[in-house]
C-alpha cells in the first residue's frame, strides 16, 4: 500500500474512531503521568490540562496529512525486525536503507516521541510552560499509542487474521467499558540518559503483546458467539492484566520523559517548600549572588492569601532604560516558594531590575551584572 493511500485510509478510520486508547484511555494515561513527577515540578499543576488535551494529536489528523504517521509504526514490515527483533534507530539511516516512502508509510511513532520530548525541553528553557504543557500532552498521546500493541504492527486492524475491527474493539470499546478497572500504583519519575534507546526498548517490549491482543479477541468471540457484552467481559478477563500494565508503563514513561526534558532544560524554575509549609506572605528576595557573572538566582513566595489559589505570575527583567530584556516567569502558579535562575551570558554588564507581579502583589529589586 503506498503512502498516500494508507494516510487516506487512516484519516477515514480516524473519522470513525478518532481516539487512540479511546478518549477515556488517553485521559487516564496523561492525567496519571503527573502523579510521578517530583515535588519540584508540582507548580506546573498539569493533571487537568494534560487530560483535557490528551487527544489533540488525534484531532489534528483530519487537518494535517503529516500527523497520522506519528501515531504508529508497522514495525513488523521491516525485514530486520522480523529477523533480528530490532531496526535501525536513526530516522535518516532508516530512510537511507528503505526509502522515505516506505518509512513514512509504515509510521514514524518513535521519532515523533523523541522530537516532541525535545520540544518540551525547548519550551522549558524559554519558560513557556503553556506550550511545554501542550507538547507534553502530545507526548503523552504518542507514548500511549506506543503502548497499544495494535499501533506497532502491520496487522493493526486484524485485517490479516480475519479479525477486522479489533482495533476499535480493543482500544476504544473495551477500554471505555472497563476504564474503572484500570488501577495502578505510581513510581517516581527517573532520568533517561538515552531517550532513543529508551523509546525503542519499550516499543520492542510492547510488540510481544500483539499476539495476545489478537488471540484473546478470537477466544472471546468464539466463546460469546458475537461481539456482545459477554464478549467484552471475557476479553477483559483475558487481557485486563497486561492492558493495565501497559497503561501503568505508559503513564510512568511519560513522566520519565517530561522529567528528563525538565532536567535537560536546566530546571529553570523549582518549588522549594512543601504544601505543609506554604509562605504566609508575598515576598521577592534579593538575587544571589549579587553582583553576579553570568548567572544569578531569584527567589519569591506566593502565599495562600485568604484562600486564593492559582495566580497569574510574571517575573520580568528590565534594563536601566526600562526596556524588557527577559521573561523569567509568565505562568499561573500555585501558592509556594519558587526559585528561578537568570543566565545573563548574552547581556552586557550593567544594572538591571527584576519585577514580580501577581494578581494581588507587585515588587521590584535591582541587581548588578559584572563581567
Amino acid at each position: 500500500m503506498n503512502h498516500k493511500r494508507k494516510i487516506l485510509l487512516l484519516l477515514l478510520f480516524s473519522l470513525v474512531f478518532i481516539y487512540g486508547w479511546g478518549a477515556s484511555g488517553h485521559k487516564i494515561i496523561n492525567r496519571r503521568s503527573t502523579f510521578s513527577l517530583p515535588p519540584s515540578m508540582s507548580f506546573l499543576n498539569w493533571a487537568d490540562s494534560l487530560a483535557a488535551h490528551s487527544s489533540d494529536a488525534d484531532y489534528r489528523r483530519s487537518a494535517d496529512p503529516n500527523e497520522a504517521p506519528r501515531h504508529y509504526i508497522d514495525i513488523d514490515n521491516y525485514p530486520e525486525f522480523v529477523a533480528l527483533g530490532r531496526i535501525p534507530q536513526n530516522l535518516d539511516s532508516l530512510i537511507a536503507l528503505h526509502g522515505s516512502s516506505f518509512v513514512y508509510d509504515n509510521g514514524i511513532l518513535p521519532f515523533s516521541i523523541m522530537a516532541t520530548a525535545d520540544s518540551i525541553k525547548k519550551y522549558f528553557q524559554q519558560r513557556n510552560f503553556q506550550k511545554a504543557m501542550l507538547h507534553a500532552a502530545d507526548l503523552g498521546h504518542y507514548v500511549g499509542d506506543g503502548h497499544n500493541p495494535l499501533h506497532i504492527t502491520r496487522n493493526y486492524n486484524g485485517q490479516y487474521t480475519n479479525q477486522t475491527g479489533v482495533h476499535s474493539r480493543y482500544e476504544t470499546q473495551l477500554i471505555n467499558r472497563d476504564s474503572a478497572n484500570i488501577i495502578y500504583a505510581f513510581e517516581n519519575a527517573a532520568y533517561v540518559s538515552n531517550i532513543n534507546q529508551f523509546v525503542f526498548d519499550f516499543l520492542y517490549n510492547n510488540y510481544r503483546y500483539v499476539d495476545s491482543v489478537l488471540m484473546y479477541d478470537s477466544i472471546a468471540r468464539a466463546i460469546a458467539g458475537s461481539y456482545n457484552s459477554n464478549y467484552y467481559e471475557i476479553y477483559w478477563e483475558l487481557a485486563g492484566n497486561f492492558t493495565t500494565k501497559l497503561f501503568n508503563n505508559s503513564s510512568h514513561f511519560i513522566a520519565d520523559l517530561v522529567y528528563t526534558s525538565w532536567v535537560n532544560s536546566g530546571s529553570p524554575l523549582s518549588v522549594t517548600l512543601s504544601e505543609a509549609s506554604l509562605p504566609e506572605k508575598y515576598s521577592l528576595r534579593q538575587n544571589y549572588p549579587n553582583p553576579f557573572n553570568p548567572a544569578t538566582k531569584i527567589k519569591f513566595e506566593i502565599p495562600l492569601d485568604a484562600g486564593r489559589g492559582t495566580q497569574d505570575v510574571k517575573l520580568l527583567i528590565h534594563d536601566m532604560l526600562g526596556k524588557e530584556v527577559s521573561i523569567l516567569v509568565n505562568e499561573q502558579l500555585q501558592p509556594g516558594s519558587y526559585e528561578v535562575e537568570w543566565n545573563a551570558v548574552n547581556y552586557p554588564s550593567g544594572t538591571y531590575f527584576y519585577r514580580l507581579s501577581t494578581n494581588f502583589f507587585s515588587d521590584s529589586k535591582r541587581m548588578l551584572l559584572l563581567k
